[in-house]
């Protein structure tokens, strides 16, 4: 039987579901992007409507990324460019250990 594969991104805020898209866009400050893979077989294609739940669970609750000290009022370009690969880097560790995979945005 052949099986119906897609994704699609759902943009969330605090209101709810703002935007659902086949392509990643980013989001604005207060939401989040959640990726989802469908699977649908062949045979699902009939009634009754199928509901499914799906919870996001805070990702980063308990852990702390925190790895920089500033003891000056500004950092340089490159510094905060070192800062931001160490914690995008620490970020996907934490995340793949909690069984979550991580990819880079589609251009």
């Amino acid at each position: 039987m052949k099986t119906i594969k897609d994704v699609i991104y759902l943009t969330i805020s605090q209101n709810g579901v703002q935007i659902m898209r086949k392509n990643y866009s980013g989001c604005k400050k207060g939401e989040i992007v959640v990726k989802m893979n469908i699977e649908v077989e062949e045979k699902a294609f009939t009634p009754p409507t199928i509901e499914k739940f799906v919870v996001v669970n805070d990702w980063n609750e308990g852990v702390d990324i925190e790895d920089v000290q500033f003891n000056e009022q500004y950092i340089t370009e490159e510094e905060a460019q070192i800062v931001r690969a160490k914690r995008l880097e620490k970020m996907q560790t934490i995340l793949e250990n909690q069984g979550y995979t991580v990819s880079k945005k589609e251009e």
